[in-house]
C-alpha cells in the first residue's frame, strides 16, 4: 500500500507537469491559426493545470495518517479537489461561449489551419495516453482525485478531436461560422462534465446511498 501510494503522489505531481506542456503546446495551436476553437480547447487546459495541482495537494493531505482530530483519516480530501475541479470547468464553459459570441459576431479566417491542426493533435494525443495512466492507476489505488483528474482529462481528449473534425469541416467547406459552432459545442461538453464531476463528488461527501440495483446485489451476495 506504501509503495502505491507514492506511485499515486509521483503520478499526481507528475500530471501537472504534463498539464503545463500540453497547454502550451495548445495555445501555440491557437496562434497559429486564431481559431476560436482552439482557443476554448487551449482555455479548458488551464483548468487541467490548477485541478492537477489541487490533486496532487489533496493526494498529499488523504494519505496522511488519522490522528486525534481526523480519528477515521483523512481520505475524503480528494472529493474537496473533484469538487473544485467541476467549478473550474464550469467557468472554462462560460469563458469559451463569450469567446464563441464574439467570433460569431465577427467570423474570422483561418490562418495556417493545418499547422495549427497538427500542433494540437500532438497535444490531443499526449493527453489520451496520460489519461489512461491516471484512470488505471487511480482505479488500482482507489484514489478518487486521481481518476477525477484522469476523467478530466480523457474529456479534454474527446473535446481535442471533436475540434479537429469540426475545424477540418470549416476549412474544407469554407465556412468559417463553423469554427465558433464547435466552441458552443466544446462549451456544452465541458460543462456537463463539471457538473457531473460535481455531484458525483458530493454523493461521495454526503456518504450517498449506493444504487437500489448494487443494494441489491450485495445483499444477495451476503445472502
Amino acid at each position: 500500500m506504501i509503495v502505491m501510494n507514492g506511485k499515486v503522489r509521483r503520478l499526481a505531481f507528475m500530471s501537472i507537469v504534463v498539464s503545463f506542456l500540453v497547454m502550451a503546446i495548445k495555445f501555440l495551436a491557437w496562434r497559429i491559426t486564431g481559431s476560436v476553437a482552439l482557443y476554448s480547447d487551449a482555455l479548458e487546459s488551464i483548468v487541467n493545470v490548477i485541478a492537477s495541482f489541487v490533486a496532487w495537494y489533496t493526494i498529499s493531505v488523504s494519505q496522511m495518517p488519522a490522528d486525534d482530530t481526523h480519528p477515521f483519516g483523512h481520505h475524503k480530501a480528494e472529493y474537496f479537489s473533484a469538487v473544485l475541479e467541476g467549478v473550474l470547468i464550469t467557468v472554462a464553459a462560460l469563458l469559451i461561449a463569450h469567446q464563441a459570441w464574439q467570433a460569431f459576431v465577427e467570423p474570422r479566417v483561418l490562418d495556417q489551419p493545418w499547422i495549427g491542426m497538427g500542433v494540437n493533435l500532438v497535444a490531443a494525443v499526449s493527453n489520451a495516453f496520460w489519461a489512461w495512466l491516471l484512470i488505471r492507476t487511480g482505479r488500482m489505488a482507489k484514489s478518487p482525485a486521481l481518476i477525477a483528474d484522469g476523467n478530466h482529462i480523457l474529456s479534454d481528449v474527446m473535446t481535442s478531436f471533436g475540434v479537429l473534425a469540426g475545424l477540418t469541416a470549416a476549412v474544407l467547406s469554407g465556412y468559417a461560422i463553423l469554427d465558433p459552432i464547435m466552441a458552443v459545442i466544446v462549451a456544452i461538453n465541458i460543462l456537463w462534465q463539471g457538473w457531473r464531476i460535481i455531484g458525483n463528488s458530493i454523493n461521495a461527501l454526503m456518504d450517498h446511498a449506493l444504487p437500489e440495483g448494487q443494494q441489491r446485489l450485495i445483499r444477495e451476495t451476503i445472502a
